[in-house]
């Protein structure tokens, strides 16, 4: 047994303790987090994930990309995966007179309300915990902050802060708490490094009345970021100081988002300080984008599609040759392929090249104790993506290695249908987005297929590649603050997965645009963004509607325009043979 789980369950022995939660995310809530407490626990690598421990079990639940990742990771491991929501295994196993205990500076308000609650109904016990059960060294490296030059961005911090402060005004709210780390970064026009793929450093930020305070490692900031902060009334405070100083903040109210912020900080507030719960402002006004980003956005597809036709066209090459290749040197060569632009900054999640069954592992990530050749015949899945200085991309494509046969056709024709089912929707104004995911897996329902995961997620801009509150999964059940908005980007991404066979995604960046108005209101459609074509070869255009073919010869009509004078002779050759119209 993991020595770090037998620990734990000796503990909760010793302190009588039935259930201990142990939470993927750290006191800010951010889809990635630097600490790695979960895989040194468990094995389990994935972005989601939450640990159930009792006194004589050991359970990991994450969602339904990860399922096979999981089954491999925690095999000979005390693990077990769990399908259902740990929330409802407790609520079906808790006593009366059961303890459960979670750490109070990794669960948000929202879920501390709802263990108390579901605590309250089973008479039994919460505890709140201010230090972990167990002990994971966590170290990260220094590195520093840039500005992001305010030729890429709409607004500057000193009216992204006036615009919160409007917000804050509608909610009576005399101060605000920012914990998210993708939030502080939008509003101070700042990136960083402290997260692998994601342009966010760790920190804390608090407006109030007349001053606003960023709590930070001042090591990562240098003397000019730090006179220009000052210069828009932002102090810095050390990120260390934070907790102490929650206990003497002076307001009379405060808002915090309450799935954003941890416990341990109401806990640490003066108890006759008002909390406000509610969103945070800025995550509503980061979702749509400003005119000059949207600009910047599209010149950053076209940097992307340029690099990959470069790569692609490579790739053919070295295919078509029978040279070595393996799912590692698809990651590095993209790479190599984008870092060629000027304004590339680092790729935007960890590249997702996966070789027949491991193409089924929905977020599988190759590494060097575990990777696959690319021989013989198949389907080679590669979902990968870039933080360019003016925007971020995400995109998926599927290539043919050796020989097709007919149900890999079908299967990449039946996500392409869905694909663009989705892609050509026409929609009305401020429609929870959650409701239309269904007519992505139409064309799959048909023939009784699906897949485990949205049809689609927001993207941030040079910040994170995953952003809400845009979302467009079935099994998010927010339809309050998912709404469709002008000018929020999204991916588009259907796809089939067979275990142990192959795997099938394509995917597209799209923003959403104002269509026309009639009698009936508003509607908006979908503009495509991302700039690479299809495969024809895996196309069985017998299977497409006039609809369809009419979509897909105007995409790539788009494509042809958008990247055909950019690209290398070689590349111009592939390109070409993949945007032939279709008759």
């Amino acid at each position: 047994m993991n020595n770090i789980l037998a620990n734990i369950q000796k503990k909760l022995k010793k302190e009588n303790i039935n259930f201990y939660i142990i939470l993927k995310q750290d006191s800010h809530f951010y889809e990635y987090t630097y600490e790695k407490d979960i895989e040194k626990i468990s094995n389990f690598t994935g972005s989601n994930a939450t640990i159930l421990i009792t006194q004589d079990k050991a359970f990991l639940h994450t969602d339904g990309r990860y399922y096979l990742q999981a089954l491999k990771q925690l095999k000979n491991t005390n693990f077990t995966l769990m399908k259902e929501n740990y929330l409802n295994y407790i609520k079906n196993h808790l006593k009366k007179d059961n303890t459960i205990a979670i750490n109070s500076s990794s669960v948000n308000l929202k879920l501390a309300d709802d263990l108390t609650n579901l605590a309250k109904e089973k008479n039994a016990k919460i505890i709140f915990l201010n230090e972990k059960l167990y002990e994971c060294k966590n170290d990260i490296k220094i590195k520093k902050i840039f500005e992001h030059d305010i030729k890429y961005n709409d607004l500057n911090r000193k009216e992204k802060i006036a615009l919160i402060k409007e917000k804050m005004q509608e909610k009576n709210a005399n101060s605000h708490l920012i914990s998210s780390l993708d939030d502080i970064a939008w509003i101070l026009n700042l990136r960083g490094f402290d997260i692998k793929n994601n342009m966010v450093f760790l920190s804390y930020f608090l407006i109030l009345e007349d001053e606003n305070i960023l709590f930070i490692d001042k090591k990562k900031l240098d003397l000019k970021i730090i006179k220009n902060l000052e210069k828009d009334n932002i102090k810095i405070k050390s990120y260390d100081e934070f907790f102490n100083f929650l206990k003497n903040i002076k307001t009379k109210n405060i808002l915090l988002d309450p799935k954003n912020t941890c416990l341990k900080i109401t806990n640490l507030l003066n108890k006759n300080i008002h909390i406000i719960k509610d969103t945070n402002p800025s995550i509503f006004l980061k979702a749509q984008k400003g005119k000059k980003e949207i600009s910047n956005i599209k010149k950053a597809m076209i940097y992307d599609g340029v690099s990959l036709c470069e790569f692609f066209a490579f790739l053919e090459e070295k295919i078509k040759n029978k040279d070595y290749l393996d799912e590692l040197f698809i990651d590095e060569k993209l790479k190599e392929f984008r870092a060629k632009n000027k304004n590339y900054i680092q790729d935007s999640f960890s590249t997702i090249a996966g070789f027949n069954e491991n193409g089924a592992i929905i977020h599988y990530i190759a590494n060097k104790n575990n990777f696959s050749k690319i021989k013989d015949n198949g389907l080679l899945l590669i979902d990968s993506g870039a933080h360019y200085k003016n925007g971020t991309t995400d995109i998926t494509r599927v290539i043919p290695i050796g020989k097709i046969n007919k149900e890999f056709i079908k299967d990449y024709t039946l996500v392409l249908k869905a694909h663009i089912n989705i892609s050509s929707l026409i929609f009305p104004k401020d429609i929870a987005l959650p409701l239309i995911d269904a007519i992505a897996r139409a064309p799959l329902w048909e023939n009784l297929l699906d897949y485990n995961h949205g049809s689609g997620h927001g993207v941030g801009y040079c910040i994170n590649v995953h952003e809400g509150p845009q979302s467009l999964s079935i099994n998010n059940k927010d339809l309050i603050n998912t709404k469709a908005k002008n000018n929020m980007i999204l991916s588009i991404e259907p796809g089939i997965y067979k275990k142990d066979k192959y795997g099938i995604r394509l995917e597209n960046l799209v923003q959403i645009c104002d269509f026309k108005q009639s009698d009936f209101g508003e509607f908006m459609h979908f503009k495509t963004l991302s700039l690479c074509p299809f495969e024809p070869s895996l196309i069985d255009l017998k299977l497409l509607s006039l609809k369809e073919k009419k979509w897909l010869n105007d995409y790539n009509k788009l494509v042809y325009k958008s990247l055909y004078n950019k690209l290398s002779k070689k590349a111009k050759i592939w390109l070409k043979k993949r945007t032939k119209a279709i008759l």
